[in-house]
C-alpha cells in the first residue's frame, strides 16, 4: 500500500509541472481584446474596477493580477459607459451602452434592465450616477432618473425638463442641501428636492447658470458645488458662481469625491487635490481619462494608452491584461507555432484602402504580441491576406496598399513591390493584393487585384511567372489537392463569381486552362456572382459562401473532365419525422468558411458562427451573442490554432476563442499529451487526449484492465467526460488510455491520474 502511494504522489508530481503550460479547458472561452484605453473607475475593496473602451477588467491590489471581466464570468457584456461605487452598501453599479444596469454585490451579480425595455427615440446612454442615501440619480441622454438602490427600481423620472418642455441630455447630477443640480449643454438646471415640488413639471427646474458651450461634470463637496462649464472650473458658494481654477480653456476628466476629498481631473495637466480643510494639491500626470484617490491616499488613473495607472509621486505603475493593440480582424493563420491576426479593411463597395494602421499581432496560448516595427514595411497599410512557407518558415502577408510583406519570427525580412517585381498598381495608385496561397511545390500565388497580370506565382526559386485569367479583378486563392487553382472574383460586376486556372503543371502557358463560374446551369450555378469563402474538404468537395448562402461543389475536378461541376445546395430536414426540408444556412451572408482537424465546417456569418459536422449536414453548434460570449454576431474571420484546438473568432467589435474538441491528426501515436491532468475533484468538464491519428479508437481501463469508457478520436483529439458507462465518476486511481489507429498498425498508451 506504502508503495502504490508513493507512485501516485510521484505521478501528481510529475503532472502537476507540465500542467502549467495546458489550454484553456475544452468548451471554455476567452476573450483577447485591447484593455488598453481606460474610461473610467472605481474603487471597491482591495479591487479597482476599470471599464475601456472594449470592455470591463479588474485590478486585485492584494494579488497584483488583472481579470478580464465578461459573460465569460457571469457580466452582461463588453460595452460599458458608467460605473459607480456606493461604499455604504457595497454596491457597484455597472452601466453599459444601450441602458442595461448591473449591480455587483460581493459575488453576486442582478440586472435592471429597466432602461432597456424603455421606449424611446435614440440612446438610452447613462452619462452619470451619483447615490445620495438609499437613492441614486442617473444622468441619460433622455433625461434624469430616481433609482432605489435597496428595491433595484426606478422610482421617478424626469423627462422633457429642458426650456419648454424639451428633452434634454443630462451629463451628471449633484446635490446641494435641498436642491437637485444638473449639467446640460445649456448649462446647469436646479431643482427643489421638497416633496411637494414636481420636479417632472420643466416648470420647476430654473438656470443656475448659463453656457455658451455645455456643462459636463458636476460634485457637491464641504458644502459647495464645483463644475465644469465652459471649458472653465467654477465653484458655487453663497448662491454664486465663481472661478475655482484660472484657464478657460480647461479640458475636465472628471470631477468626484472620494474618501471625503474632491478630485478633479485635467486632461494632459494634473490631478487637484482638495482635502476637508480647503487644503488643495495639485499631482501632475501625462494624460488622463478619469482619476481616483483610494483609501491608501493614493492616486489611480485611467489612461487612453497605457491602461489604469498607479501613481505614488513622481512613480508610476500601468495595469491591464494583455491582447491584441486593435480589435480590427481580417484573416487568421498558424506560423511560428503561433497563430496570427491580420487588422486590414477596405471599402466593400469600391475596394480602396481604408488605410488602417493596425498592421498584425500573434498570440502563443499565453500573449499577444503586437507587429514588429520596420524601415522595411513604414508605408504598408491595410494587411489582409496571408500565406506561411512551412519550407523555411516565412509567413507572407498581403497588404491592400504595396505589396507583400515578408516575414521571418513576426518579424520583416522583405518586401515584394512594384519595384522589384511584376506587382502592378492599380489605376497607377496603390498595389492591391487580394489573395495569397501555396500549392504543394512551395510555390506562390498572388492575386493583384485590377491589373492586366491578375495572377502572378512566385517559385520556390524565386522567379516571378505572369498569368492571365478572364477577369482582372482577382481575388482570394484555392488551391485543390491537384494543385489547379480557384480564384474568387470579387465586385468584378459582372455574373462571374469564380475562376478555375490549371497550368497543368507545365513553364508552357499554351496548355493553361482558365474556366469563369457563373450562374449558369452546367457552368457553375453559383448561388450568386458575389462569393465570399472558399474551402477544400479532406475528401475533396469544394464548399462554397456567397451573400446568398452556402452550398458545395460535390466533384469540382470535373471541370476538367466534362463532368457535373455545378454548386448545390444542402437539403437538410427542418422538422423530425418528417419529410419538410430547407437549405442548410438557408440564404445566411457567408463569410469565411474555415475547417477544423476533424474536417468539420466552421462557418462566420453575420448571424453568428456556426460549426457543421464532417458529415457536411450536421449543424453541431450554432453561437450567437444570446447564448456564447461572442461580441457580436457578424462573423468576418474563423482561424483555428492547430497547437491546442482552439477556435478563433473575428467579429466587428475584436476577437474571442472557443476551446473546440478536434485538432489536426498527428502521423503516429508516439507524442500522446492528456489535459487536465491530474483531475482534480473540483473539475467536470471534458479531458482531452491529443497526438491521435484520425478516428483513433480510445479504451480507458482502470489499472487492473477493466474497461470504464471508450470513444474516438475528432482528427488528433479525443474527448473523456469523466464519467465511465453507467454515468458514475471514476474512483481515485491511476486510468490508462490505450489508443488504437483506424487499421490496427499503430497503438499508443496514456495514464490519467483522478483524484476524487
Amino acid at each position: 500500500m506504502l508503495k502504490k502511494f508513493g507512485y501516485l504522489i510521484l505521478l501528481i508530481a510529475n503532472i502537476a509541472f507540465s500542467q502549467k503550460n495546458e489550454p484553456v479547458p475544452l468548451g471554455n472561452w476567452r476573450i483577447h481584446l485591447n484593455y488598453q484605453n481606460v474610461n473610467q473607475m472605481a474603487e471597491v475593496g482591495d479591487k479597482i474596477y476599470c471599464a475601456t473602451s472594449n470592455g470591463l477588467f479588474s485590478y486585485s491590489r492584494n494579488g497584483g493580477n488583472t481579470e478580464r471581466l465578461s459573460p465569460i464570468n457571469g457580466f452582461n457584456g463588453y460595452d460599458v459607459n458608467t460605473l459607480h461605487y456606493v461604499e455604504n452598501k457595497d454596491l457597484l453599479l455597472i452601466a453599459y451602452n444601450g441602458g442595461t444596469l448591473e449591480i455587483l454585490q460581493g459575488n453576486i451579480i442582478t440586472q435592471n434592465e429597466d432602461i432597456k425595455r424603455k421606449t424611446i427615440i435614440g440612446d438610452k446612454r447613462i452619462n452619470h450616477i451619483n447615490s445620495v442615501g438609499d437613492y441614486a440619480y442617473f444622468s441619460t441622454s433622455f433625461g434624469l432618473l430616481e433609482y432605489n438602490l435597496l428595491k433595484n427600481e426606478f422610482k421617478n423620472s424626469y423627462l422633457n425638463i429642458g426650456p419648454g418642455g424639451t428633452q434634454i441630455e443630462v451629463f451628471s447630477s449633484a446635490i446641494l442641501h435641498d436642491s437637485i443640480f444638473v449639467c446640460t449643454k445649456l448649462g446647469i438646471l436646479k431643482g427643489s428636492l421638497s416633496p411637494s415640488v414636481n420636479l417632472s413639471d420643466f416648470n420647476n427646474w430654473t438656470f443656475s447658470k448659463t453656457a455658451t458651450i455645455n456643462s459636463s461634470y458636476i460634485a457637491s463637496f464641504n458644502g459647495h458645488l464645483y463644475t465644469a462649464i465652459d471649458s472653465q472650473l467654477l465653484v458655487y458658494q453663497q448662491g454664486s458662481w465663481s472661478s475655482y481654477e484660472p484657464g478657460n480653456k480647461l479640458i475636465i476628466s472628471n470631477i468626484n469625491v472620494f474618501h471625503n476629498q474632491l478630485i478633479i481631473g485635467v486632461y494632459s495637466k494634473h490631478i487637484i487635490n482638495e482635502d476637508a480643510q480647503g487644503n488643495k494639491t495639485y499631482s501632475n500626470v501625462n494624460i488622463l481619462n478619469y482619476c481616483i484617490i483610494d483609501k491608501n491616499n493614493e492616486y489611480w488613473y485611467a489612461s487612453p494608452f497605457n491602461g489604469l495607472v498607479s501613481k505614488s509621486g513622481s512613480s508610476e505603475i500601468n495595469f491591464y491584461p494583455n491582447g491584441p493593440h486593435s480589435t480590427d480582424n481580417f484573416s487568421f493563420i498558424n506560423a511560428d507555432n503561433k497563430i496570427y491576426c491580420t487588422a486590414g479593411s477596405f471599402s466593400s463597395t469600391t475596394y480602396a484602402p481604408s488605410f488602417n494602421v493596425n498592421r498584425y499581432y500573434s498570440f502563443d496560448n499565453f500573449n499577444w504580441v503586437d507587429d514588429q516595427s520596420s524601415n522595411l514595411t513604414q508605408n504598408f497599410f491595410d494587411y489582409t491576406y496571408m500565406a506561411y512557407n512551412k519550407n523555411n518558415s516565412q509567413l507572407y502577408m498581403a497588404t491592400h496598399t504595396r505589396g507583400i510583406a515578408v516575414l521571418q519570427n513576426g518579424v520583416p525580412i522583405k518586401v515584394y513591390d512594384t519595384l522589384n517585381s511584376p506587382l502592378k498598381n492599380r489605376n497607377n495608385q496603390f498595389c492591391i493584393i487580394s489573395g495569397l496561397a501555396f500549392d504543394k511545390g512551395n510555390n506562390l500565388w498572388v492575386s493583384n487585384f485590377d491589373t492586366d497580370s491578375s495572377l502572378l506565382q512566385l517559385s520556390n526559386k524565386g522567379v516571378w511567372s505572369k498569368y492571365r485569367i478572364p477577369v482582372k479583378q482577382a481575388g482570394p486563392i484555392a488551391i485543390d489537392d491537384r494543385n489547379n487553382k480557384w480564384v474568387i472574383t470579387p465586385r468584378t460586376g459582372s455574373s462571374t463569381g469564380v475562376v478555375f486556372f490549371s497550368d497543368r503543371g507545365t513553364v508552357t502557358k499554351t496548355d493553361d486552362i482558365a474556366i469563369a463560374l457563373n450562374n449558369n446551369k452546367g457552368n457553375g450555378a453559383l448561388p450568386s456572382s458575389t462569393i465570399t469563402a472558399l474551402a477544400f474538404t479532406k475528401d475533396g468537395e469544394l464548399l462554397v459562401g456567397s451573400d446568398q448562402g452556402y452550398g458545395r461543389i460535390r466533384s469540382p475536378n470535373s471541370i476538367l473532365t466534362g463532368g457535373n461541376y455545378d454548386f448545390e445546395r444542402i437539403i437538410v430536414s427542418v422538422e423530425a419525422g418528417t419529410n419538410l426540408g430547407g437549405y442548410l444556412l438557408g440564404s445566411e451572408y457567408i463569410n469565411c468558411i474555415t475547417l477544423d482537424g476533424a474536417d468539420r465546417r466552421w462557418v462566420g456569418t453575420n448571424n453568428g458562427a456556426w460549426l457543421i459536422d464532417k458529415d457536411g449536414e450536421t449543424i453541431l453548434q450554432h453561437f450567437t451573442i444570446d447564448n456564447s460570449p461572442l461580441l457580436s454576431n457578424n462573423v468576418n474571420c474563423i482561424g483555428i490554432y492547430n497547437n491546442t484546438g482552439e477556435v478563433f473568432m473575428g467579429t466587428d467589435k475584436g476577437v474571442v476563442s472557443y476551446r473546440s474538441d478536434a485538432l489536426p491528426e498527428s502521423k503516429d501515436l508516439k507524442s500522446i499529451v492528456i489535459y487536465p491532468n491530474p483531475v482534480r475533484p473540483d473539475f467536470d468538464g471534458d479531458i482531452a487526449i491529443t497526438g491521435l491519428e484520425n478516428n483513433t479508437l480510445v479504451k480507458i481501463t482502470d489499472i487492473n484492465g477493466q474497461l470504464v469508457y471508450q470513444t474516438n478520436s475528432n482528427g488528433g483529439m479525443a474527448t473523456w467526460n469523466c464519467r465511465t458507462f453507467d454515468g458514475t465518476r471514476p474512483a481515485t486511481g491511476v486510468y490508462l488510455a490505450f489508443c488504437i489507429n483506424s487499421d490496427g498498425s499503430q497503438t499508443g498508451l496514456g495514464k490519467i491520474l483522478f483524484i476524487k
